[in-house]
């Protein structure tokens, strides 16, 4: 398929009734299609749209047997994703593959037939069973790992594929390589590696130009191995040269990745150093500045109390 989109031509308005409360409260997200290298898109909220909107980004990768999604927005937007796909190609979703278990980038596994391989880390297909699906901090009362959608009759749509370190589907043109280099976000983070393409989906490990939201109670993430976990994601994935992040509006580097780490490295070694220097978590936060590199990157004050106190606890 010749690339037919040009870089972000697509708009898709939502579809379908609102089929939970959370979408009962917010305005249906606009989605824009970004046209990133051959066969290959993302789906990602318009840039004007605000908050959680749709969810996570999605990537529609167009092969030789039928579309691979990477991630599928919160629940009930299927068809979203659906009328996306269609308006690029008439071949069937024959691939799911999940970054993570959170349910802005799961929401929408149950809406695809129970046919598609749905391809994930070992420990976010034991998240996405688990019975232990939250204390009601999550997604309007249910569980931020999204287990709750698994239950019943929609056990069937577990992921049937899983991996530990790494795993290779497809080849030629079609290929994908899917790593995992470690605790971060969750504890079963994949980076999706597109190898022709030259193009990798981080999911939530490189959300986007800010410090991330670290699932450490839900999901078992790490602030403490969320630096490291990215350095082995940079020195073990090479030829890539675009990034497809896991919510920022827009694609963006190989190079704004790489810098990604040296952000958060940043704020590990200071916190390290308030620690050896007798610092409480408030003197570390109160004393943090920006480094001029990382000028583009977002340090929020509450993202930024948090990770802190996450790395003096050890978590």
């Amino acid at each position: 398929m010749k690339r037919s989109l040009c870089l972000a031509v697509l708009t898709l308005i939502g579809v379908g009734a609102t089929v939970s409360t959370y979408e009962a409260r917010q305005p249906r997200a606009s989605l824009t299609v970004h046209d990133v290298a051959d066969n290959l898109y993302m789906l990602a909220n318009a840039a004007s749209v605000q908050g959680m909107g749709g969810g996570g980004n999605t990537a529609i990768f167009v092969t030789g047997d039928g579309v691979t999604l990477v991630d599928t927005k919160v629940k009930g937007y299927g068809e979203d994703i659906l009328a996306a796909v269609r308006a690029i190609t008439d071949k069937p979703v024959t691939t799911i593959i999940n970054t993570h278990t959170h349910w802005d980038h799961t929401g929408t596994n149950v809406e695809f037939p129970d046919t598609v391989n749905v391809v994930v880390h070992e420990n976010t297909r034991a998240n996405l069973a688990s019975d232990d699906c939250g204390d009601g901090t999550g997604f309007e009362g249910g569980s931020i790992k999204n287990c709750d959608s698994f239950k019943g009759a929609n056990a069937r749509f577990l992921p049937e594929t899983t991996f530990s370190d790494k795993i290779t589907l497809g080849s030629g043109p079609d290929q994908i390589d899917l790593y995992y280099f470690g605790r971060g976000h969750t504890d079963g983070d994949t980076f999706v590696v597109f190898r022709a393409a030259r193009v990798m989906h981080t999911g939530d490990m490189f959300a986007r130009k800010g410090l991330p939201y670290l699932d450490v109670a839900s999901s078992n993430g790490s602030a403490t191995e969320f630096g490291r976990t990215l350095e082995k994601a940079a020195a073990g994935i090479g030829g890539v040269e675009t990034v497809i992040p896991g919510h920022n509006p827009v694609p963006l580097t190989w190079q704004d990745f790489v810098d990604y780490g040296g952000f958060y490295n940043d704020i590990v070694s200071k916190t390290r150093a308030g620690e050896a220097a007798g610092q409480t978590v408030d003197q570390i936060v109160g004393s943090y500045s920006l480094p001029s590199e990382y000028n583009d990157f977002v340090a929020a004050p509450d993202r930024l109390r948090a990770t802190v106190q996450y790395l003096v606890d050890g978590q």
